[in-house]
């Protein structure tokens, strides 16, 4: 019985890969979906990626050292942090993005500063907007 959910689950996986092979014509089909996706979607999308990555395995590894009380920060990081960067920033920085033609983050930044140094080095642009989205800066 297990073989056949296996079976089925890899075939609805392979179906829906076909779908979206079928619907991707260009870079921004596969990068941001053409530009059709509903911006609570990609609020959703950019908050679990961003969450599992930073507030979960970061601040885990932060409250073990520091002890459980740091979790707090996991809390406000996730539901003021990202709510604010959608809130305040998240309609302008998508229109700026759609004007620019800019499928990633690293080349969002390279056209909007006119940098080709940022947009060829998505190492050096990440690195240098990271304080920032930390609240460093």
């Amino acid at each position: 019985m297990t073989v056949f959910w296996i079976i089925v689950y890899l075939l609805i996986v392979a179906f829906l890969g076909y779908l979206g092979y079928r619907r991707t014509h260009g870079a921004s089909d596969y990068l941001l979906a053409g530009r059709e996706i509903h911006p609570f979607v990609m609020a959703l999308s950019y908050g679990s990626t961003f969450i599992s990555t930073s507030a979960i395995v970061g601040f885990g590894g932060a409250a073990g050292v520091f002890g459980m009380g740091l979790l707090w920060l996991t809390v406000l990081n996730i539901f003021v942090g990202i709510f604010i960067a959608f809130v305040f920033f998240g309609k302008r920085t998508r229109k700026m993005g759609y004007h620019l033609d800019a499928h990633t983050f690293p080349e969002f930044l390279g056209r909007r500063y006119q940098s080709p140094s940022y947009r060829n080095s998505p190492v050096s642009s990440s690195s240098s907007s990271c304080p920032c989205t930390r609240g460093w800066c």
